[in-house]
Parts: structure tokens; C-alpha cells; sequence
């Protein structure tokens, strides 16, 4: 789905999340910062997908949580909707939280185990909607109805349903208060693959009668591919590229990106392709390297890299890259 009107609903500058920690020593004990995101800036269009990508640990979950204000930020801003949402207290936030909702990954710990479905799903209704409480039944049982779930299972508790029934239940819940963005943290990483693909179709047909807008968060690029318009890759705190997803995959820029794309199985009998391996493990948000993040794995990286961090940079095409090797090959 795309966007309808050039102003963003989403827009996150420069956006900055350390966490201090401890290490012990032998007889001493010293703090470390960790670098969990390092300068994110992104924008969401109202009715866009947009597919943040990366591995494990580059902080793409943290963004999801600062963008709910899950979590503080160290610097940068959130606009959502035209509202500069950075620094609000939780009682400034409540009004907009109904706005803004969150599926997690793990639908087993993200319900509440003593709570009936009805009460699970009830929730934000009772707490952002409590004027109309003798509505709320026949809300539920319609939010149930629109995730594929029975009238009959409303009495029932989170034990007693599959994976796939439970992430339902989770997305019923996000859609209570009818939000214009919801945030998918890995939201079908937990599934079986045929589960995966039902839970994809739904939030799609939820999107196209809802006009909702997704931050899609995955590490799995086919994924990623089926669901998203844009495309935003990450590595250690930082955005490397955006792109529409037809271009990012055609001709991905940035050396990570392609390092990424070309290990994605292809869906054909006996076809293959190239794959980049990449040299060495990810360096440590407590110690990252200077100038570009990325140039100790690098095959492109040159001496510049090491001294000046890339900026992320409009392509001829519109699309963003981050990289020192690309911005030479334009000159």
C-alpha cells in the first residue's frame, strides 16, 4: 500500500538510545556505554509499510520501543502526527498511545496468562474508552471476528490457543483503539512458516480496511519483501540504506545491503547466485569502530572510511545510502 499524502506520520531525526552498563575486573567494577542506536533518522508516510532489516543486534527492536516511548531516548526526536512526542510524560503520551500500538514477537509472553481473551482484548477499550463501557462487548467480539477468531473464544484463556490464534489475539488488542501506526516487532519470526504467511495476508487486508500504517521489524527478508513498500537496512546503531523495495533488491548500494540480499534462499530448483560472506563477526556497540561501522567487514573499505563517518545521502533515484564507496562512484 502507499502513501496518500506527502506528510509523513512518522518522523524520527537523529534518534539516539545508550545504555550504560557494569564490568567486573578482578577487584574493580567499571561502566561501559553501550552504542544500542547511534543517530536513526527515518520518516513514515501515512498508509506506507515500512521494513526495518538487520541482524540480530543492531538495535531495530529499540527503535521500535523508543518510537512507543517504551523506552527513554538519549537524544534525537519523534514526530508523530505532527506532534513532537520526544520528551512527553506518561500522562501526555496516554492521550497518544491509542494512536500508537505494538505487536510483539512473542504472543506467548505479550498475553497476559490469568486474563480471558475478552479481558485481554477489552483492555484498551477500558482504559482509553471508558465512557462507553456497554459498548465494549460487542467491540470485542467484533475485533475478534475481524482476526479470524470464534465469539466462543473470547472466554477462553492464552494457554488454550496456537501460536498463530495468540498472535491473532495480539493483533486484536493493538487494533482496539483504533491506532493509525502499529509497530510489528518480528511479529511472525515466532511462527510456523504456513502460520507466517496467514498472519502476513491479515495484517495486509487489515491495513486496506483500516488505513493503517506498519513499521515492520524482521531479520527475514523474504519476509520483509512480501509485506513492505520501503525498506530500511540497519547495522550496529545505524541506518545504512532506505529504499523502495523493488529498487533495494534489484540493486541494493551499500555493501551490507548486498552482503544481506545475496543470502536470501531463491525459491527455484536449482538456481543460484553468488552469496558475500562477510569477514569477521560484528563489532561490539560498547567499542564500535571509528568513521563507517561497517568498514571492519568490509570489502570496499578505504581510508576514509576509518576517519569519517558516512552521512546518509539521497541517490539519484531518491533513495538513501550510507557509504563512502558510493558517494565517490557519483562524483
Amino acid at each position: 500500500m502507499t502513501s496518500e499524502t506527502n506528510t509523513p506520520l512518522l518522523e524520527i531525526s537523529d534518534l539516539v538510545k545508550h545504555f550504560t552498563v557494569r564490568r567486573r575486573g578482578g577487584l574493580w567494577t567499571s561502566t561501559a556505554t553501550v552504542k544500542a542506536v547511534d543517530g536513526v533518522s527515518l520518516n513514515i508516510d501515512n498508509g506506507e509499510t515500512l521494513g526495518l532489516v538487520g541482524e540480530s543486534g543492531c538495535g531495530k527492536s529499540t527503535v521500535g520501543k523508543l518510537i512507543m516511548r517504551l523506552s527513554s531516548l538519549t537524544g534525537g526526536r519523534i514526530v508523530f502526527d505532527g506532534r513532537d512526542v520526544s520528551h512527553l510524560g506518561r500522562s501526555e503520551m496516554r492521550p497518544i498511545r491509542r494512536e500508537m500500538q505494538m505487536i510483539f514477537q512473542d504472543p506467548v509472553s505479550a498475553l497476559n496468562p490469568r486474563m480471558s481473551v475478552e479481558e485481554i482484548v477489552g483492555e484498551p477499550l477500558a482504559i482509553h474508552d471508558s465512557r462507553n463501557h456497554r459498548e465494549h462487548g460487542a467491540k470485542i467480539r467484533k475485533l475478534l471476528s475481524t482476526v479470524g477468531l470464534a465469539n466462543s473464544h473470547a472466554h477462553r484463556f492464552p494457554h488454550e490457543f496456537s501460536g498463530g490464534q495468540r498472535q491473532r489475539i495480539g493483533i486484536a488488542r493493538a487494533l482496539a483503539t483504533q491506532p493509525k501506526l502499529i509497530v510489528c516487532d518480528e511479529a511472525v519470526s515466532a511462527l510456523d512458516v504456513s502460520i507466517q504467511a496467514q498472519i502476513i495476508n491479515l495484517l495486509q487486508d487489515l491495513q486496506e480496511e483500516f488505513r493503517l500504517t506498519y513499521l515492520f521489524i524482521s531479520h527475514d527478508l523474504s519476509v520483509v519483501r512480501h509485506i513492505s513498500d520501503r525498506i530500511a537496512v540497519m547495522y550496529l546503531g545505524r541506518i545504512v540504506e532506505i529504499a523502495e523495495k523493488k529498487t533495494l533488491f534489484a540493486k541494493p548500494l551499500h555493501p551490507y545491503t548486498q552482503a544481506l540480499l545475496s543470502s536470501v534462499p531463491i525459491p527455484r530448483p536449482g538456481a543460484r547466485k553468488e552469496r558475500i560472506v562477510l569477514a569477521g563477526d560484528v563489532p561490539s556497540p560498547i567499542n564500535p569502530p571509528s568513521g563507517c561501522s561497517f568498514r571492519t567487514r568490509c570489502v570496499k573499505a578505504m581510508d576514509v572510511c576509518a576517519k569519517i563517518a558516512p552521512r546518509l545521502q539521497h541517490t539519484p533515484t531518491g533513495d538513501l545510502v550510507s557509504c563512502h564507496a558510493v558517494e565517490l562512484s557519483k562524483q
